[in-house]
């Protein structure tokens, strides 16, 4: 039982004050490595391809807004329809 508080401390010990000043270090060398050989920023300027058109002629995501015929003349508004109701306690 003795055996076992020890190495559960030693474990919660390591993972509490070590693991994360390593990973810190082995993160911070990634990244200089990653920026070295230019690959960090590598994605964020790639070429994006011009969008190919769809059935219709018009590129993917084009939005077309048809002409909207004016509307007769509102109501106006009553007030809608009274409805009974019970409070439930």
């Amino acid at each position: 039982m003795l055996k076992f508080i020890i190495i559960s401390i030693l474990i919660f010990l390591f993972l509490r004050l070590v693991a994360p000043v390593l990973l810190r270090f082995l993160l911070g060398m990634f990244i200089k490595k990653s920026m070295r050989n230019g690959t960090f920023f590598s994605n964020m300027h790639q070429y994006q391809r011009p969008q190919q058109p769809n059935n219709n002629g018009r590129p993917k995501g084009d939005v077309k807004i048809d002409y909207m015929p004016k509307q007769g003349k509102q109501k106006d508004f009553d007030g809608g329809e009274y409805v009974d109701y019970e409070e439930v306690k």
